[in-house]
C-alpha cells in the first residue's frame, strides 16, 4: 500500500500560516506555498515570489514599478525591498529566456524550473492586481514575457 509522504521543508522557515504577516500577504503566500512547481522545487513562497517580482522589477521603468507596487499592497513591498536584482538603471531590456535565466539563478534552480515558478508566480499576482495596472505593466515587456502575465481569454 503507498503511503503518504509530506516534501520535506526547510527547518529555518517557518510555514506561512504561522507568520505574523498582513492577511493579504499571507493569503498570496499560502497560495505560492501550495503550488506544485514550488513544493518540488523546495523553495519558500516569499522567496519564490521575490525573484521573480524584483526581475519583473528590474524590467519595469522607476514609475511603473512603484505603481505596481503600491497596487499590490503589501504584496508590493517584496518589489521595494529587493537587493539582488536592483542596479543603477531600471528597464532593462530583455526577453523572456533572459527574465527566466534571472529567476532561476536567483533561486539556484534548473532554467525550465525557473519558468515553471515564474508562471506560478504571475499567476498568484495576475488576479491580486486592477486591470489598468496590469495593462500597463504588460505593456512594457516583451510579447513573449507579457504573455506569462497576461489573463488568459
Amino acid at each position: 500500500m503507498a503511503q503518504h509522504t509530506d516534501i520535506p521543508r526547510e527547518p529555518t522557515v517557518a510555514p506561512v500560516k504561522e507568520r505574523d504577516e498582513p492577511k493579504d500577504l499571507q493569503s498570496f503566500l499560502m497560495e505560492l506555498q501550495s503550488d506544485r512547481e514550488i513544493q518540488v522545487n523546495r523553495l519558500d513562497a516569499r522567496e519564490a515570489a521575490s525573484a521573480v517580482l524584483c526581475t519583473l522589477a528590474r524590467r519595469l521603468s522607476v514609475g511603473e514599478d512603484l505603481k505596481l507596487s503600491r497596487s499590490l499592497g503589501e504584496i508590493g513591498q517584496m518589489l521595494e525591498t529587493c537587493e539582488i536584482h536592483k542596479g543603477p538603471s531600471h528597464a532593462r531590456r530583455m526577453n523572456r529566456d533572459e527574465f527566466i535565466a534571472d529567476v532561476a539563478d536567483h533561486l539556484r534552480i534548473p532554467f525550465d524550473q525557473g519558468f515553471r515558478v515564474s508562471t506560478a508566480v504571475f499567476t498568484a499576482i495576475r488576479d491580486r492586481l486592477p486591470e489598468e495596472e496590469l495593462v500597463a505593466a504588460i505593456a512594457q515587456l516583451p510579447a513573449e514575457l507579457a504573455d506569462l502575465l497576461r489573463r488568459p481569454v
